[in-house]
């Protein structure tokens, strides 16, 4: 196991000081600046930890008063990961249709988006050379791509301009890189369970699937090793960070060992990073390309999950692949929309992005707990659930309950989720369900979220009730 992080060391340290009563509820914790000197880190990890805290539920931020210690914290259990022997799968061939609103879709909500930037951005790339309505560079227009390489240094990953590819969205490079290392009926490794979006792409391209099972670390390396030393898998094809629909992600050296294994044994490494940016702690990790020193790792991005999806912007790192994906990006789009790719590279120019991205993840912070907060004072003591540093979604454990049936019940109501089958081809997940938390708590958002529980309680005691039906055994 790699080295915890500082910012997870000091937040233990906090949680057995307040079990132990040492900090009092009505009382400010440490402020930013006084933790700092205190324990000699740097304020980024200072308001990592007390951000990780937060959603631990042990913390909550006053705006103008600080942090302070919760009056009630009852942890609830945290969903464990299934454990198998990886076996190979068919999908079917067409997929199904899926639900896109609502809790079942990934995204924003409109009202986070900074729309008022964007506008502007649009508004005076609108007004520059009439040249940009003609046919541009097919890989991605030059300021766009030096633009994205200046703010990825920032957080510390390299990437230069000319290795980026401009794309139609992360699905779209994700798609093509599969394309150019793999063919019909080649297996794709995959961590179990695995975002929807990547099984219906496998499944339309006619390849197969090895799910890799997960763990706290990330996921299970030594089958996923064995699977590339005898050859069994053609590409490996995983989110490192913030992984959907289990919120987790890989681990500092399992990222550095799979960067590693892909170079020893010539397996290409897809990485979706879409979530990577949309972190909780203060703290953008780093994705497996990062540490990827032989060119086998394709790493795939967008800004559909933290700025505007609608843009269908994207971008790839193809890494040695690269002359094969420019040449299948040439001669199949020519390109992506051109006065688009000048607006997002003014916004990000500006600053705007940066900006933008520090205050979405205070807010996305904030409305992860208070998802957690209202769900689980509401959900039977038995519920586990997630609790994610980073991402969009809640991946909830619910015993005892048939989530088809509960699913179908919600559609009824004109709420919207999606259960654990559908991330996965085994029966692993049927007491699984994903929740979008990008919505912006309402009251009817709050509405639907209670009678999601009531719901799951309804279901519970109908399943109690056949069980008792079944065995002959009454309540005591």
């Amino acid at each position: 196991m790699g080295k915890q992080a500082k910012y997870k060391v000091l937040a233990e340290q906090f949680i057995c000081a307040m079990d132990g009563g040492e900090y009092p509820q009505d009382q400010p914790l440490p402020s930013l600046r006084q933790l700092s000197a205190l324990h000699q880190v740097s304020m980024t990890t200072a308001l990592a930890c007390y951000r990780y805290l937060e959603s631990l539920g042990y913390i909550r931020a006053d705006p103008k008063r600080g942090f302070f210690p919760c009056s009630e914290h009852n942890p609830v259990p945290l969903t464990e990961h299934a454990q198998f022997n990886a076996q190979i799968s068919t999908l079917p061939k067409s997929p199904p249709r899926r639900l896109r609103s609502g809790f079942a879709t990934a995204q924003l909500d409109a009202n986070l988006i900074d729309t008022q930037q964007l506008r502007a951005s649009l508004n005076r790339t609108m007004r520059g050379n009439l040249s940009m309505f003609n046919y541009g560079d097919p890989l991605g227009e030059p300021t766009l791509r030096r633009a994205l390489s200046e703010h990825l240094q920032v957080q510390g990953f390299m990437l230069q301009e000319q290795t980026l590819i401009i794309t139609q969205g992360c699905l779209d490079a994700v798609k093509t890189a599969l394309e150019i290392t793999t063919k019909e009926q080649d297996v794709i490794a995959i961590p179990s369970p695995c975002y929807t979006g990547l099984l219906d792409t496998l499944s339309v391209m006619g390849r197969q699937v090895l799910e890799i099972p997960s763990n706290q670390d990330g996921i299970d390396l030594a089958q996923l090793e064995s699977a590339m030393a005898r050859q069994e898998i053609a590409a490996c094809l995983i989110s490192a960070n913030f992984q959907n629909p289990t919120g987790h992600s890989l681990s500092t050296q399992q990222k550095q060992m799979l960067a590693r294994m892909a170079k020893q044994y010539q397996i290409p490494v897809i990485e979706d990073d879409v979530y990577r940016e949309l972190s909780h702690t203060g703290t953008t990790p780093l994705p497996v390309k990062h540490f990827d020193e032989d060119g086998w790792v394709i790493w795939c991005s967008s800004i559909s999950k933290t700025l505007a999806p609608g843009f269908r912007l994207g971008w790839c790192a193809p890494g040695r692949f690269h002359q094969t994906y420019s040449d299948l990006i040439r001669v199949r789009s020519l390109g992506c929309n051109r006065p688009l790719q000048l607006a997002l590279a003014d916004y990000i120019n500006r600053g705007h992005y940066a900006r933008y991205l520090r205050k979405l993840n205070q807010t996305l912070t904030l409305q992860c707990n208070r998802y957690i907060q209202i769900l689980t004072q509401l959900l039977p003591a038995n519920i586990k659930l997630n609790r994610p540093q980073g991402g969009l979604v809640l991946w909830f454990e619910l015993p005892q309950v048939d989530t088809q049936q509960l699913q179908a019940q919600l559609r009824d109501e004109r709420i919207y989720i999606l259960c654990g089958d559908a991330f996965s081809t085994t029966e692993l997940y049927h007491n699984y369900v994903r929740l979008n938390f990008g919505q912006c708590l309402s009251s009817e958002i709050e509405s639907q979220l209670i009678r999601f529980t009531q719901l799951i309680d309804q279901n519970r005691c109908q399943k109690s009730v056949k069980d008792e039906t079944k065995t002959g055994t009454k309540p005591a």
